[in-house]
């Protein structure tokens, strides 16, 4: 299998589909709320991935009123509300022995602790609400960085650049000469993609999502330099320090 080395100063990780798979939990939540709202599982599923629970809601929702008829204000609460019902049911699963609901995907906690322990610098950009995204990461042993962005601290979510671009700004604070390509995007869903290319990052595509391999192969063909992966078992930290992260990639 044929490998690269990439050198980069900082690394941006998605969540959900990247780090950690909380299909399991979400699927039944999902079912739940689309069967209270009349609404096709398979058309919301469809819609999904990589995208805020905010313009889900906006488009998918029927009651008490249109997702599309409610105030932002509206839309907040519901997502709140939605998104505490998927930690519940993660929660539950657990505890009835019927899986755990949120689990780290492969090779992940080990990379995790590697890039913690050489004082990295690395962060979090999701498009799920804080209040889904830091108790998931918790269940799936993963404590939140203190670079973190949410989807309910951007006006527009990915596939725009503002997700990653704020991401970058908060890495700044750390590293105050940091330019976009120092930065290295890890991701799952073409959507995400776009939205590194656009903020100027490096790309690095895992096929651990619900999306298909080889769509995403296809979407990160798109992507300038964007090296692919099975999952993170295929990256190793030949070396880390506050200033800079070189990796060994095993690419697809």
């Amino acid at each position: 299998m044929p490998s690269v080395e990439l050198t980069v100063k900082a690394i941006l990780f998605d969540s959900d589909g990247t780090l950690i798979d909380s299909t399991p939990a979400v699927k039944r939540t999902i079912a739940r709320w689309c069967a209270v709202q009349g609404v096709d599982p398979r058309e919301f599923a469809a819609a999904q991935h990589g995208t805020r629970a905010k313009d889900l809601l906006r488009r998918f929702a029927t009651t008490p009123k249109k997702g599309s008829e409610m105030s932002e204000e509206e839309l907040d609460a519901a997502v709140e509300e939605l998104e505490k019902s998927v930690g519940e049911t993660a929660r539950q699963m657990k505890a009835y022995g019927e899986g755990s609901g949120i689990v780290a995907l492969p090779g992940v906690l080990e990379l995790l602790a590697t890039l913690q322990g050489g004082g990295a610098q690395w962060g979090i950009v999701t498009s799920a609400t804080r209040i889904h995204a830091v108790p998931a990461l918790e269940l799936a042993g993963i404590l939140a960085p203190p670079v973190m962005v949410t989807g309910e601290q951007v006006s527009t979510g990915k596939p725009s650049p503002e997700p990653y671009l704020i991401g970058i700004d908060r890495l700044r604070d750390l590293q105050p000469d940091l330019m976009p390509l120092d930065v290295l995007v890890v991701e799952d869903a073409p959507a995400g993609f776009e939205s590194a290319y656009s903020a100027g990052a490096r790309l690095l595509a895992v096929c651990t999502g619900p999306v298909e391999a080889a769509e995403v192969r296809n979407a990160a063909s798109k992507v300038n330099g964007a090296v692919v992966v099975k999952d993170l078992t295929a990256v190793s930290v030949i070396r880390c320090s506050s200033e800079s992260i070189t990796l060994r990639v095993f690419v697809v």
